[in-house]
């Protein structure tokens, strides 16, 4: 491939021409054809704004044709050695002249020498889009020239996550010889505000919702929306109703600019009033959501919604002469006379040490081998302590009190299959 230097501007006149006639035409003998040979090319470089970028090549031999090509104008192709590209592009041109048989190529350079700093304008960007070189808005231009912001110096490579959208300079420092070119030009660079990816959750049982409310605040509005459905681009308007969609990834566009809010919607789940507190829900007082409303339960096992338990529950009935005391199916608290359950035995009694008693542990004996209950009962008749025990003949039953007992008496009651038994406990 050759590199030829710049001729000197001159007209564009063929030196190399194609001529075709009605005679008849007989193939050459390979030792009678010559192949294409490029003697130059000629070019308008330097280009100013406004021109076109003219080519021609001078060149000898059985040629049948010639392609152009230059940066980002694809391949082109005449019969005619002249050819001209309509915007002034600078950079490297490619010229292929075919000959019957043998080719010849040749690349020039077309430059914008003393083009000044070109036109400037207005180049509109996206706020979550990818850096952008703001040289594409000068047209021709000589290069190595300075960009400022504000009289600051910048790379004229924007950066829509960290620069400001706002006036920037670009000044050459070389002579400007182009009509109409200036010094310096000015770049003016605007934002289409859509910002970054976002998410969002929606419950199946939510009212409708607009989804602009999931963007970045500041966004520009006035923008379409659409969803991604089985891979094409659907419209779809703003709102996303959970009664009519599902999850997926909604698309906001608006001047070229695209962003996404993907929508997970989650599914519902029954939740129980717990009036009382319990833990226990109200098996008829339901309500569907995603999340836990306050004062409401997963369970619905709760039979007596105005008292803190359950039927079965033990409760305390606030009577000193009651034991078992339950919550019945009426949902009241009930506990059975020890007195009329079983008499208490002569002769079946226990000791317990130590009496007054401080902390630590507490020590019972008493004569029966049966599983018993011990249980401790204040003076208000609130049951502070019940645990079912079984007796190893021979041993003394260790009961650790809750600590922190107020100082007082205490009723104690041994309540087995054979008897009650109850003694009085004085904590110090």
């Amino acid at each position: 491939m050759k590199q030829l230097k710049f001729l000197p501007a001159i007209s564009l006149k063929a030196t190399a021409l194609l001529v075709f006639c009605a005679c008849s035409f007989t193939v050459a003998q390979a030792g009678d054809c010559e192949p294409a040979h490029i003697d130059s090319v000629i070019t308008n470089s330097p280009i100013c704004s406004g021109d076109h970028v003219n080519l021609a090549v001078v060149a000898e031999g059985d040629i049948i044709g010639y392609s152009w090509e230059g940066p980002g104008t694809g391949e082109q192709f005449s019969f005619s050695p002249e050819f001209s590209f309509l915007f002034p592009v600078a950079g490297n041109y490619t010229v292929i002249v075919y000959g019957e048989c043998g080719n010849d190529t040749a690349t020039v350079t077309v430059a914008t020498q003393g083009a000044g700093a070109g036109n400037g304008g207005i180049l509109q960007l996206c706020d979550n889009g990818p850096v952008k070189n703001m040289e594409i808005v000068l047209g021709p231009h000589d290069q190595g020239g300075a960009w400022t912001y504000f009289g600051e110096p910048h790379s004229g490579v924007y950066d829509p996550a960290i620069d400001q959208p706002g006036p920037y300079t670009y000044t050459v420092p070389d002579t400007v010889t182009c009509p109409g070119a200036n010094q310096s030009a000015a770049v003016a660079v605007q934002l289409t505000h859509v910002g970054p990816a976002q998410a969002t959750s929606i419950c199946e049982v939510d009212s409708p919702v607009d989804l602009s409310q999931s963007l970045t605040p500041g966004f520009t509005a006035d923008g379409l929306w659409h969803r991604y459905v089985m891979l094409s681009m659907e419209p779809h308007s703003a709102e996303y109703d959970p009664v009519v969609d599902s999850s997926g990834v909604f698309f906001y566009v608006v001047a070229g600019c695209t962003t996404t809010v993907t929508v997970t919607e989650d599914i519902a789940s029954p939740w129980f009033n717990d009036e009382d507190h319990d833990g226990l829900g109200d098996p008829l007082d339901r309500v569907m959501a995603c999340s836990r409303p306050a004062g409401f339960v997963q369970d619905s096992t709760d039979a007596c919604v105005a008292i803190n338990g359950t039927v079965g529950t033990h409760c305390d009935d606030g009577n000193t002469a009651t034991i078992d005391d339950v919550i019945t199916e009426d949902c009241e608290c009930l506990g059975v006379l020890w007195t009329t359950v079983q008499p208490v035995q002569a002769g079946l009694t226990f000791a317990m040490w130590p009496n007054p008693f401080g902390s630590g542990q507490l020590n019972i004996a008493y004569g029966s081998p049966e599983p018993v209950a011990v249980q401790f009962v204040d003076l208000h008749g609130r049951m502070v302590l019940r645990e079912e025990r079984m007796p190893v003949p021979g041993e003394v039953l260790i009961i650790e009190p809750p600590a922190g007992l107020a100082k007082g008496a205490y009723l104690v009651r041994l309540i087995s299959a054979d008897a009650v038994m109850h003694s009085t406990l004085v904590v110090q």
